[in-house]
C-alpha cells in the first residue's frame, strides 16, 4: 500500500487534470446522488464543506439545501488549535469569506451551532478508500471534529477518480457511513460511531 503523502500527491493531480466543465458535470451528478438520500431527506440541519480548488463543487448543494428549508452549516477554521466550529450560514454571497487556509468560511457574524444539532455532515477527503476511509490533505481538522459527533450521519462526497482500493487508516480513524460519487453510493451501515 502506497503511503499517505503519495496516494494524496497522485490522487489531486488526477482530480486536478479535470477541466472545469468537467468538475460542474460530476458534481452536479454527485449533488444528484446526494439529495436523493433519505439521510439528506429527513436531516434538518446539515454541515458541508465548502469546496476548494478542484473538490466536488457543494456550494450548488448548500443553495440546494437551503432552498429546501435546511439548516445550512459551513466549519469555520481555528488553525491555533486546528479544530472546526461549525457556524450557519444563511446567504452564501455574504457570510463566506476567505479565511486562514484559504478556504472560503463563515464571517465572524455567522453564528456557531452546537455540536449535538448537527443531523449530517458532508466530509471531504483527497483520497478515499473502497471501505470508506479517508486521506486528508494533512491538517487533521476532520480527525479531530469527526469524534465529536457521533450522532450525525458521516457522508463523504468525492469523485471516483479519488476512489482507491485501501488507504492507510489507524484504529482511531473513523470511516465515513455513506460515500457519494457521480459513479454510486456506497453504503455501510453500523459503523462504530466515535465517543
Amino acid at each position: 500500500m502506497k503511503c499517505k503523502s503519495t496516494l494524496r500527491r497522485t490522487v489531486i493531480q488526477r482530480r486536478d487534470a479535470l477541466p472545469p466543465r468537467e468538475i460542474r458535470r460530476r458534481s452536479a451528478r454527485v449533488a444528484e446522488l446526494l439529495f436523493s438520500l433519505p439521510e439528506i431527506r429527513s436531516a434538518g440541519t446539515i454541515m458541508f464543506f465548502v469546496a476548494f480548488g478542484s473538490e466536488v463543487d457543494t456550494v450548488p448543494m448548500m443553495q440546494q439545501a437551503l432552498r429546501a428549508g435546511k439548516r445550512v452549516l459551513a466549519p469555520r477554521a481555528d488553525p491555533v488549535h486546528r479544530g472546526l466550529a461549525p457556524c450557519q450560514v444563511l446567504d452564501l454571497d455574504r457570510d463566506l469569506a476567505v479565511g486562514a487556509h484559504g478556504i472560503r468560511e463563515p464571517v465572524a457574524r455567522c453564528p456557531a451551532v452546537a455540536l449535538d444539532e448537527i443531523e449530517a455532515v458532508i466530509v471531504p477527503a483527497a483520497v478515499w478508500s473502497e471501505d470508506g476511509y479517508r486521506i486528508g490533505y494533512g491538517g487533521g481538522y476532520y480527525d479531530r471534529f469527526l469524534p465529536k459527533i457521533p450522532r450525525a450521519v458521516r457522508i463523504g462526497l468525492g469523485f471516483e477518480l479519488q476512489v482507491v482500493p485501501e488507504v492507510p487508516h489507524g484504529e482511531h480513524d473513523l470511516p465515513v457511513d455513506l460515500l457519494v460519487t457521480e459513479a454510486k453510493v456506497r453504503r455501510w451501515p453500523g459503523r462504530k460511531r466515535g465517543r
